[in-house]
């Protein structure tokens, strides 16, 4: 004897345009950029490409997605360190390093691939604009001095920080947190009084 309901077969999964764009975040964050494909979400989410390409007219709509999707998270993680004997610039500093360190494959794709490049080509510069603006209120002094002087600043001090990022990440040189703190601030210290920031 047969019971309703015997003879169907078990719902599908509804696949969701943000279920697919978490599982590509996903990839990236733990595999790296170079690991993205519909079939890899397809893979993740157990199902066929066909809806995620319902969903996303192209892979290109796809990066763009995860790449802002990365960007709000790193903001998001790099704003999370607090520690109270450190000025507001170095908490943001320390939390730059330690996302660069715990998340490998997110500084990568945000720093140190052709993703970065291929985004920018259609999109604006969002992770730079934010982290300027939150240099700028970090530091008071900066308030005093022209944008153009205050950008050089930040420039100098974004390069800097990404070359030591870069190194924790990639482990190409053994650095202790503190030593890389240090380093950074020293450098702050020498680029503001380079302009008259004492």
């Amino acid at each position: 004897m047969l019971f309703k309901g015997d003879d169907e077969m078990p719902p599908k999964a509804v696949i969701t345009k943000e279920k697919v764009l978490n599982a590509a975040f996903e990839i990236v964050r733990g595999q790296g950029v170079e690991a993205l494909s519909a079939r890899s979400i397809a893979q993740r989410l157990k199902c066929s490409t066909q809806p995620i390409y319902s969903m996303y007219a192209s892979m290109e709509e796809v990066n763009d997605d995860v790449y802002n999707r990365a960007i709000d998270y790193a903001l998001a993680r790099m704003n999370q360190y607090r520690n109270e004997k450190n000025s507001a610039a170095m908490n943001l500093a320390i939390g730059c390093l330690l996302f660069a360190q715990e998340e490998k494959g997110l500084f990568r794709a945000l720093y140190l691939s052709d993703y970065r490049r291929q985004f920018l080509v259609r999109n604006t510069d969002r992770l730079s604009e934010s982290l300027f603006a939150a240099f700028l209120q970090i530091d008071n002094r900066l308030s005093v001095l022209e944008e153009s002087k205050a950008k050089t600043i930040f420039f100098k001090l974004v390069t800097y920080w990404l070359g030591i990022g870069t190194s924790i990440n990639t482990n190409t040189i053994e650095l202790d947190i503190n030593d890389a703190t240090e380093m950074l601030e020293e450098m702050y210290k020498m680029l503001t009084r380079k302009e008259g920031l004492l």
